[in-house]
């Protein structure tokens, strides 16, 4: 089975401050060493308020992917509304194939040894996990971002864990096997 194998940090400068990406590499084969690479060079959170409305998109490229160049500055930071919660999906992408290539499906096929950790800076807003992986722990690739009514700007860093020696446990309130991406993403509050 693919897992992702290398890990590269970059340091992006964000309206709310500095976030590291760590962009990852993935494997056709854990059996095939050396196989084809897969990288992760766009990150993209959807949130869709619940009470209806137009979606939010924000994303983050790396136009090399695991080269030199430092990862874009966000694209598209959001504006949340107080007093509505939002249904959210994470998206991990190679964009630097054609067509581009969906590495969530890899994560999603592989849930069982992968989970997405949130966590929220700023006040009022809480991010709670709603799918879960072949054997009920929580996965992460979708999720709930509920915004207060006292809730201020902050960021979403958003971490990919993989968990290859450590077993993944349905508690674990942070990454304890390998990090394959690290990343923030800055929202305001609507006025």
């Amino acid at each position: 089975m693919p897992k992702f194998t290398s890990r590269h940090p970059f340091t992006l400068g964000a309206a709310f401050g500095t976030a590291a990406l760590l962009l990852a590499a993935c494997g056709d084969s854990s059996t095939a060493p050396g196989g084809e690479s897969e990288v992760i060079s766009r990150v993209t959170l959807t949130l869709t308020p619940s009470n209806g409305g137009a979606a939010l998109t924000t994303y983050i490229d790396d136009s090399d992917g695991n080269g030199p160049t430092a990862p874009s500055a966000q694209v598209a930071i959001p504006a949340l509304a107080r007093n509505v919660t939002y249904t959210g999906t994470v998206k991990f992408e190679n964009r630097l194939k054609s067509p581009a290539e969906d590495i969530t499906a890899e994560v999603s096929a592989e849930a069982n040894e992968h989970r997405v950790f949130y966590t929220v800076t700023g006040t009022g807003v809480t991010v709670t996990t709603t799918d879960v992986d072949g054997s009920n722990r929580p996965l992460g690739l979708r999720f709930t971002k509920a915004v207060g009514a006292t809730a201020t700007a902050g960021s979403t860093r958003v971490v990919l864990c993989h968990y290859d020696g450590a077993p993944k446990t349905a508690a674990a309130t942070s990454c304890t096997g390998e990090t394959d991406i690290d990343i923030a993403f800055a929202y305001t509050i609507a006025p």
